[in-house]
């Protein structure tokens, strides 16, 4: 048998099940990993073996068939959680204890998991992290602002974590650590709980190392039933697709991309000629070029609105935070209001314009992951569909001549998470992707 850490959520489901591991062993492992990894790496915030155990023993009563039972499942450091610290990556809130479970973190415990520890995150889940590192060269950055997350699962210290992503907080880790990173459709994954700084572009997601842990750990942790309309019309009542409209796409910023980093996406695609996949060519609306500046006038004001008392204060905020609440405090509530509608709009007619599409198919990131852990991305496409609320995946399909890596990103219309999922199902029995250990 191979090392438990090694293993993903659903190998680990079906030794469980059938009664050759217990949720300690696993745990032991992903601790003993942890131990010898993390001091280098960075990846945890909290961690508390004594309150993983009491975990473990409250499940050993439960009904073991549910979906997570007994996966140790990270958590980034911006969800509350009832029995351990919410500190969100700053030291205004250090040791602060919310005393209860975000929404998410509820469901997850609801379906057996152990909620194994906090992950690092970036400031205010904004920009600056200067703490964990990347696990394939401890050099490079790992991505924020969900860093701890995607180092943690990308080190086999964790077989999945969640995270959250504004702009790119999810994508980019995903890509830059080579796991895979699933942001749903805005509002699929409740917020409740969850640290707020936009209320219009805040999207939850999560990370794995498997395709197979993607669908499990999704119907897990998002909303169900007929009070939401949508996901119950679309998501909850999915027929699996076996064939798929596909378009590759060169987004806004395409340009931007290296040029290794362009020749493998273009050399990859072409392994998708297979009977599953019709090609399309499509042209995007031209408001997709309007969403740079609005996204940018929706973070940078809500970021002022919610952290007032912070700026106000102007203690223990790194210089990059203080400068975006001084750009938002120069946005008017006109302009915020302008931008806020016109987000919608855009939403609107974009998501409308490729429903016929079932896949749009670009590049995760611009590049491999920065050297250096504050040296800035390079720009990519990523806050366009965080501000269009569509889902996506971001697959762990290429390597620079250094090893390192970077992904692919599959992108899909407001509530076709499912057929995003299934897409991936394909790729994987046709050997066009991988799960993580095949890859890297």
């Amino acid at each position: 048998m191979s090392e438990l850490f090694s293993l993903d959520a659903t190998s680990l489901r079906k030794l469980l099940l059938g009664g050759d591991i217990t949720p300690q062993e696993i745990s032991r492992s992903l601790l003993e990993r942890t131990a010898k990894l993390n001091p280098n790496i960075d990846a945890w915030e909290y961690l508390d073996e004594e309150i993983i155990n009491k975990q473990i023993s409250k499940i050993e009563t439960q009904d073991k068939t549910r979906a997570l039972h007994g996966i140790p499942i990270g958590i980034k450091d911006i969800f509350n959680t009832f029995d351990m610290p919410t500190q969100m990556g700053s030291p205004l809130w250090k040791d602060f204890t919310p005393g209860n479970d975000a929404r998410i973190v509820h469901y997850l415990r609801r379906n057996g998991a152990i909620i194994f520890g906090k992950t690092v995150t970036a400031e205010f889940a904004v920009h600056y992290q200067d703490r964990t590192h990347n696990p394939h060269n401890l050099e490079y950055s790992p991505g924020t602002s969900s860093s701890g997350s995607a180092a943690a699962v990308a080190a086999n210290m964790v077989p999945v974590a969640f995270g959250s992503q504004t702009a790119g907080s999810i994508t980019r880790p995903a890509s830059y650590c080579g796991i895979y990173g699933f942001k749903p459709t805005f509002g699929v994954m409740a917020r409740i709980g969850v640290l707020k700084t936009t209320d219009s572009l805040d999207s939850i997601g999560f990370f794995t190392r498997s395709v197979e842990d993607l669908k499990p750990t999704f119907d897990a942790s998002r909303v169900h039933g007929e009070n939401y309309e949508y996901v119950n019309r679309y998501i909850d009542n999915h027929t699996a697709k076996k064939n798929f409209k596909v378009a590759l796409l060169e987004h806004p910023h395409f340009d931007k991309a290296q040029t290794y980093a362009k020749e493998a996406f273009n050399s990859w695609s072409k392994k998708m000629e297979i009977p599953e996949i019709e090609f399309v060519n499509i042209q995007i609306d031209g408001s997709i070029n309007e969403l740079h500046k609005i996204h940018q006038t929706i973070y940078d004001k809500a970021l002022a609105y919610y952290f007032a008392k912070e700026f106000k204060n102007h203690t223990l905020l790194s210089p990059i935070f203080y400068d975006i609440i001084k750009a938002g405090n120069q946005v008017s509530a006109q302009q915020y209001q302008s931008a806020i509608k016109r987000q919608a709009q855009i939403s609107y007619t974009i998501n409308e314009q490729l429903k016929d599409i079932d896949i749009l198919l670009t590049l995760s990131t611009a590049a491999i992951a920065p050297k250096g852990l504050t040296t800035p991305d390079i720009i990519d496409s990523n806050y366009i569909w965080t501000a269009l609320g569509m889902p996506t995946l971001s697959m762990p399909v290429f390597k620079n001549a250094n090893n390192m890596p970077f992904g692919a990103l599959a992108i899909a219309t407001k509530y076709k998470d499912n057929t995003i999922l299934d897409f991936a199902k394909i790729l994987k029995e046709k050997e066009i992707i991988f799960n993580i250990e095949d890859i890297l």
